[in-house]
């Protein structure tokens, strides 16, 4: 698989199969993760990798939080609410369609919390991986953070994993510093989900919409 087609296949994967996934595959990941660049060749990313029993754990608790709908703080503050129109427009729209191969009507409550639940225990993925940063450094370590697990990502997918970018699992990030020995000083950013996806989960075969290219690209200086 060569780089422009691990691009354009990556997709989220929301449903996997329970094959354990190989730390040497993990590491593999991670050698071509790091190589991504960073301000000043700062390197920020840190990750905990989490699989077997403590992953288990860790999404019972997570569970059991989001069931009670407590209260939640993230270390990033979540901006969806504020959006202008145009962006919350494209987040609504992806997930209609979202809901609709899933065949979860609009008002069922009942069954957008389970999908809630799912979503807060990495889809059931047999790995995962917490991705944080000095806090410190500033937004440019988050931006070098990103292209990082970009990079992670796209080794995933050349080697037969799936992933899926999770806010939902950094909600209560106090569990996470407590079951990870993640300090304080540390601004957990996002979670992973990782495995083996399920070819037959139909939800495996939705993928959201990409804006053309004159929606986003602004040209100066080309005739």
């Amino acid at each position: 698989m060569d780089l422009i087609e691990a691009i354009k296949s990556r997709k989220a994967i929301r449903v996997y199969r329970s094959d354990p996934v190989p730390r040497e595959i993990l590491e593999q990941a991670l050698e071509v993760a790091r190589w991504a660049p960073s301000a000043d060749n700062s390197q920020p990313w840190e990750v905990a990798i989490v699989s077997g029993k403590p992953l288990a754990e860790l999404k019972q608790i997570l569970t059991e939080k989001i069931s009670v709908m407590e209260e939640f703080k993230p270390d990033i503050p979540f901006p969806f609410p504020n959006y202008p129109p145009l962006y919350t427009n494209r987040g609504k729209e992806n997930g209609k369609r979202l809901f609709e191969c899933m065949g979860i009507p609009r008002g069922d409550m009942e069954k957008r919390l389970l999908w809630a639940q799912q979503m807060i225990r990495f889809f059931d993925a047999p790995a995962a991986m917490i991705l944080y940063v000095e806090r410190a450094l500033g937004d440019y370590a988050i931006l070098d953070a990103g292209m990082f697990l970009q990079n992670f990502m796209l080794a995933c997918t050349k080697n037969g994993l799936g992933t899926c970018v999770e806010m939902g699992v950094v909600f209560y990030p106090q569990v996470l510093r407590s079951m990870l020995n993640i300090p304080e000083s540390k601004l957990i950013i996002c979670g992973l989900a990782i495995g083996y996806p399920d070819e037959n989960a139909p939800v495996n075969k939705f993928r959201s919409l990409r804006e053309p290219i004159e929606s986003f690209a602004n040209w100066h200086g080309f005739d």
